[in-house]
């Protein structure tokens, strides 16, 4: 295979990959996105209107984005089985992995400008948007790939966190100097970290192969996971924790009886399967923010959020492997408890919210829970019931 060409053809590769898996996604839930996307960004001005003007702008999109960039994935599209064949052509190389920074620093870059366009009314006041702007925002992108490239060479884990610390503080103090027209801040503060950046990269040292593929195996399965909330994708590593006492809470709560097998199953499965439970607790924990920060439209919101929780959830369905078929259950028994389940943990999670909105404020009255409480039930026996699929070929092996 020629060296010049194989960038290319492993970019191709992913992206017909991925192209499949998208246009079935897009083909179905395009006007759900623009939904999501527009109530996002009403609730999130409403959310800057609700901060305490000690608190300026500037301070939390500073934040955002220096959250966006940590999330930064370098993607070199290298695979385990390269490491015997690329070895030894290490050094030839270079050209690949340059491109695979240009792309990484590309998509980065988007994204950054994405997020500055669709929040431009909130800055646009104290920042002027011109020629020198986007060379920091161009700049705040670039150092934030190669700070994430120089991790490979990181020896311990104190080196790890210090380096971790200064690529989130120094990503934060630029974009805040950006916002607010300090350009000499800016300036020198950028000149500093460059000079540090070039000091380290300088320095010839092997590629560390092994962080190389868990960062393109990690930024693959980011893009699976949420694949996979629309569709089932095969071969997607599953992460579990055993949670002792949520399973022992379970235990106590479920009744011992054939009738309530799949609700256990179902119940023990959403616990300790790590992507499903920590987007029904990350889910629960933003609508109690919104819900105490405006509480006067916090129940409109509570709509999306369930929704959201129960349509990400229905995936987990095809989650049990075949041998559960063993059990003397018909299929439309453990289509009735699936759907148990998941009208179980969307209640908990509305009352989760209801009561943090009623600790808050006299505006969580009852029409507002029976209205919500209403909207569960329909749902779940509505909505959820059409996408609910028990059969053989759905479950894994």
């Amino acid at each position: 295979m020629d060296r010049k060409t194989l960038w290319g053809l492993r970019v191709q590769e992913y992206y017909r990959k991925m192209f499949r898996y998208y246009s079935i996604i897009g083909a179905n839930v395009v006007y759900f996105f623009l939904i999501i996307s527009s109530i996002f960004i009403y609730y999130f001005n409403l959310f800057l209107q609700w901060v305490p003007p000690q608190i300026s702008v500037e301070v939390i999109l500073s934040l955002f984005i220096t959250f966006i960039l940590k999330q930064t994935k370098v993607r070199t599209f290298v695979k385990r089985a390269d490491i015997i064949f690329f070895l030894p052509l290490e050094w030839g190389l270079k050209p690949y992995f340059i491109k695979s920074l240009i792309y990484s620093f590309v998509i980065d870059t988007i994204k950054l400008v994405s997020f500055i366009t669709v929040f431009l009314s909130l800055f646009l006041h104290t920042t002027n948007i011109n020629l020198l702007f986007l060379f920091f925002i161009v700049g705040i992108a670039a150092y934030n790939i190669l700070m994430k490239w120089i991790e490979q060479w990181l020896k311990n884990h104190v080196q790890f966190v210090l380096h971790r610390l200064n690529r989130f503080f120094s990503i934060y103090l630029m974009s805040y100097f950006l916002f607010n027209n300090d350009w000499i801040f800016e300036l020198v503060l950028m000149s500093i970290n460059f000079v540090y950046l070039i000091y380290f990269i300088e320095k010839k040292r092997n590629l560390n192969w092994q962080w190389l593929i868990v960062e393109e195996e990690s930024a693959l399965l980011s893009n699976f996971k949420f694949i996979n909330i629309f569709m089932d994708v095969p071969n997607l590593k599953r992460s579990f924790r055993k949670r002792c006492l949520l399973t022992m809470i379970l235990k106590r709560c479920i009744p011992y009886s054939q009738s309530s097998t799949f609700v256990y199953l179902y119940s023990h499965l959403f616990v300790r399967y790590n992507n499903y439970f920590y987007l029904y607790l990350r889910l629960t924990v933003i609508g109690i923010l919104v819900n105490y920060a405006m509480p006067a439209s916090g129940w409109i919101f509570n709509f999306l959020i369930l929704f959201m929780t129960g349509f990400q959830v229905i995936p987990l369905q095809h989650e049990m492997k075949q041998s559960v078929l063993l059990y003397p259950i018909s299929k439309s028994q453990i289509k009735d408890s699936f759907l148990k389940f998941v009208l179980v943990i969307l209640y908990a999670q509305f009352f989760i919210l209801y009561f943090a909105m009623f600790m808050h404020t006299s505006t969580a009255n009852l029409f507002n829970l029976v209205i919500v409480s209403l909207f569960v039930y329909v749902f779940v026996y509505f909505f959820v019931s059409k996408r609910v699929n028990i059969s053989g070929s759905a479950f894994k092996e």
